[in-house]
C-alpha cells in the first residue's frame, strides 16, 4: 500500500491500511513468493479460492522482493462524480477587502514627505485613518510610486492594515476564494469581490484520502506525530493552490489580486487544513481545539493568493458538527425559518440541525462510511462504473444506471439504498432486512445474497455484483443512526414530527438519493415528497457568502454562540431510538407485542422479535 500510494496508484484506501474495509485488493501477477503470508485479517476477508490465485490485500502485504501487480477494477478510486455547486442565497456584496484609488503629489525640497507618510496622508483625507502599513508593502512603496508616476491604488483589509499597492487604476481588480474542504472532496471558488460574481469553481477528491477515507483514520493518522500532521496539511495546501492555479490560468486573474480566502470544513477538515493538533477529535469527551473564528496571512499558510491576504475560517460548533455546518445553516437560512424545519448535510458524517429564527439544536452521526462503499462487498465511492440507481422491475429484471455507462464494477451509496428499498418493496427481504429466499438470492459464506448483476455484465467479468446480508446490515446501521439522530433532537427540544414543515437534504451524497427510496428504508422521517429538498454543497455557497459579506461572518458567529450541540453518545434516548430505526421502515417497541424478550446492558440494547 506504502509504495503504491507514493508512485501515485489508483488504489481505494477507505480503512487508511488497517485491514477492515477490503478494498484494497489486489492480484498477484508475478512474484508471490516475494509477499509475506496472508494474515488473519486477509483470510477472513478473501476467499480462499482466491487467495490460491493470487489475490491480496494491499495494506496487508509486506513487499520482500520483485512483484508485478495487477489493480482490478473494483479496487480504484476512479474518477469521482463530485457536486462542488449548491443553492446560494442573495446576499449584499460588503467585503473585507477595499480598493482606493490614489494621485499623489510628489516631495519637493521645499516638502520633502516620506513616501510612506504621503500615502497614509491622502488616504486620511479619503476619511481612513490610523492605517497600518504591513512590511511586505512598505518595501514596495518607493518603486511602485516612481513608476506609475505617483497614480496608485492601495488596498484596505478591514478597517486598518493596508496590505498591498499597485501601480494604476486597479479599483475594480479585487478577488477572493472560498474553499470547502469536505472529507470527501476539495472544492475552490474564486469570486469578484466588487459585485459578487462567480468567475471560478471547481473540485477534486480530498487529496487527503490517501491517508483514508474517513476522518478517523485521518485523526489516527496525524496523531503519529508531528511530520504526519504536518503531511496532512501540506497535502490539503497543496490541493488548494493546484485548483487556485488552475483557476488563475482560466480567469487570467492576477495571483497578487487574490486578497481573501474564506475557508470551512468539518472540525477535522479545519483543523487539518491549519495544521492544529486533533487527537482529542478521537477522543471522549471529543472537544474541538479550536472553536472560533480566526484570521491569519496567506504567506503564514502557504496559500497562493497574495502573500499578505487574509486566510479566515468559520467557527466550529463541537467536535463533530464544524464550520461546514455553519455554513450550510447560513446559506439554507435555517435561523431565519418561521417554521420548525430539519437540515441534514449527508456526507461521510451526517449532520443533523433541527430549528428555526427560535434555536437550533445539532449533532452529528457516523452515517457515511457505509453510503459511500465501505464495509460494503462491492460498494465503491459515486465514480465510474458505480450503480447510483436500481429499480426491479421483477426479481428476474433488474433495470441500473451506471455512472458514465460504463460496465458496472460496484455500487455507491445512492445505489444501494434503491437496491434495498427495491428489495423491500419486492418482497426480496422482510422489514428486519433479513433477506428470504427466492430468485436470484443465493447463499454466500456469510449469509444469503442478492444478485444485482451477473458476472457477464461486470467490468471485471469475474465475479457478480451483490447485495449482501452484511450490506442491508451495514445500511440499517448507517440509516438508523441518522434517524435516532433527528429522533434524539426532536425529544431534546420538546418538538414532535407534526410540527415540522419540510426537509432540507444538504451535500453532494444527498444531491443523489432518491428520496422515496430514503423515506422506505427509514432514512429520513415520514414527509410529502414536495416537502424535501435537496440542495447541493450549501457549505461552499456557506464559505462563499462570507467571502462576499463580512455581515455574514458576524451572523455565522452568532449562530455559532447560540446552537445548541448534542452529544448523541451522552443520550439514551439516542440509544433507544437507534434500535427502533433498525426496523425498515422504523419502528416503535409498543408495535410489536409480540416481542418476548428484552436484554438491557451497559450501552447495548437488543432485541428479539417472533416471526
Amino acid at each position: 500500500m506504502a509504495t503504491a500510494l507514493q508512485a501515485g496508484v489508483d488504489l481505494a484506501n477507505i480503512c487508511s491500511g488497517k485491514g477492515y474495509c477490503g478494498k484494497c485488493l489486489v492480484e498477484v501477477v508475478e512474484g508471490v513468493s516475494n509477499l509475506s503470508p496472508p494474515t488473519e485479517l486477509e483470510l477472513k476477508r478473501i476467499q480462499p479460492e482466491k487467495i490460491s490465485k493470487g489475490f491480496r490485500l494491499a495494506c496487508q502485504s509486506k513487499v520482500r522482493g520483485n512483484v508485478i501487480l495487477k489493480v482490478p477494477d473494483q479496487s480504484r478510486v476512479g474518477r469521482q462524480k463530485l457536486v462542488i455547486m449548491g443553492k446560494e442565497p442573495p446576499v449584499v456584496v460588503k467585503s473585507n477587502i477595499r480598493k482606493i484609488f490614489l494621485e499623489l503629489q510628489p516631495p519637493t525640497l521645499l516638502k520633502p514627505i516620506a513616501d510612506d507618510e504621503n500615502l497614509l496622508s491622502a488616504l486620511a483625507l479619503k476619511g481612513d485613518e490610523n492605517l497600518r502599513l504591513n512590511y511586505t508593502t512598505v518595501k514596495k512603496i518607493p518603486r511602485v510610486l516612481r513608476e506609475s508616476g505617483w497614480k496608485v491604488t492601495m488596498t484596505l483589509l478591514g478597517e486598518n492594515d493596508v496590505i498591498d499597492i499597485q501601480p494604476g487604476d486597479t479599483s475594480k481588480n479585487s478577488f477572493g476564494v472560498a474553499v470547502d474542504v469536505g472529507t470527501t472532496k476539495l472544492a475552490v471558488f474564486i469570486a469578484d469581490l466588487t459585485d459578487g460574481g462567480l468567475v471560478f469553481a471547481d473540485g477534486v477528491m480530498n487529496p487527503q484520502i490517501k491517508f483514508g477515507e474517513d476522518v478517523i483514520s485521518r485523526i489516527n493518522y496525524s496523531t503519529h506525530g508531528e511530520y504526519q500532521l504536518r503531511e496532512l496539511q501540506n497535502t490539503i495546501i497543496e490541493g488548494i493552490n493546484e485548483l487556485i492555479d488552475k483557476g488563475l490560468s482560466e480567469t487570467g486573474i492576477n495571483r497578487d489580486e487574490l486578497y481573501e480566502l474564506v475557508c470551512v470544513g468539518n472540525t477535522a477538515m479545519h483543523h487539518l487544513f491549519m495544521g492544529i493538533d486533533c487527537k482529542n477529535l478521537g477522543l471522549s469527551p471529543y472537544p474541538a481545539s479550536m472553536g472560533k473564528a480566526y484570521d491569519l496571512t496567506a504567506h503564514e499558510m502557504g496559500l497562493g493568493i497574495n502573500p499578505s491576504g487574509n486566510v479566515h475560517t468559520l467557527p466550529n460548533v463541537a467536535g463533530f458538527v464544524g464550520a461546514d455546518a455553519i455554513a450550510d445553516i447560513l446559506a439554507c437560512r435555517l435561523h431565519e425559518k418561521e417554521k420548525l424545519s430539519l437540515l441534514m448535510d449527508v456526507g461521510t458524517n451526517t449532520e443533523v440541525m433541527l430549528g428555526n429564527k427560535e434555536g437550533i439544536w445539532s449533532c452529528s452521526t457516523a452515517s457515511g462510511p457505509a453510503f459511500e462503499g465501505a464495509h460494503i462487498r462491492h460498494g465503491m465511492r459515486a465514480a465510474s462504473g458505480a450503480i447510483e440507481r436500481v429499480k426491479i422491475v421483477h426479481p428476474l429484471d433488474i433495470e441500473c444506471k451506471i455512472i458514465d455507462d460504463e460496465k458496472a464494477r460496484g455500487i455507491c451509496g445512492s445505489g444501494i439504498i434503491d437496491a434495498i428499498a427495491e428489495m423491500l418493496k419486492n418482497g426480496i427481504m422482510d422489514t428486519s432486512g433479513r433477506i428470504l429466499e427466492g430468485p436470484r438470492v443465493r447463499e454466500g459464506n456469510n449469509g444469503r445474497e442478492f444478485i444485482l448483476v451477473t458476472r457477464e455484465e461486470t467490468a471485471s467479468g469475474q465475479e457478480e455484483i451483490v447485495v449482501t446480508q452484511d450490506d442491508i446490515r451495514e445500511i440499517q446501521k448507517a440509516k438508523a443512526a441518522m434517524y435516532a439522530g433527528y429522533m434524539t433532537l426532536m425529544k431534546k427540544s420538546n418538538s414532535t414530527q407534526k410540527s415540522l414543515s419540510e426537509i432540507i437534504i444538504a451535500g453532494a451524497f444527498g444531491t443523489y438519493i432518491d428520496p422515496e427510496s430514503a423515506r422506505i428504508i427509514g432514512m429520513i422521517p415520514e414527509m410529502p415528497l414536495e416537502r424535501i429538498s435537496f440542495t447541493g454543497n450549501t457549505a461552499g455557497s456557506g464559505a462563499r457568502i462570507c467571502l462576499k459579506s463580512i455581515e455574514c461572518r458576524k451572523e455565522a458567529q452568532a449562530i455559532a454562540s447560540k446552537i445548541r450541540y448534542v452529544e448523541l453518545a451522552a443520550e439514551q434516548v439516542f440509544l433507544e431510538e437507534y434500535i427502533n430505526a433498525m426496523y425498515m421502515p422504523n419502528s416503535k417497541l409498543e408495535d410489536f407485542p409480540e416481542t418476548v424478550n428484552i436484554i438491557k446492558a451497559p450501552k447495548v440494547v437488543k432485541r428479539y422479535v417472533k416471526r
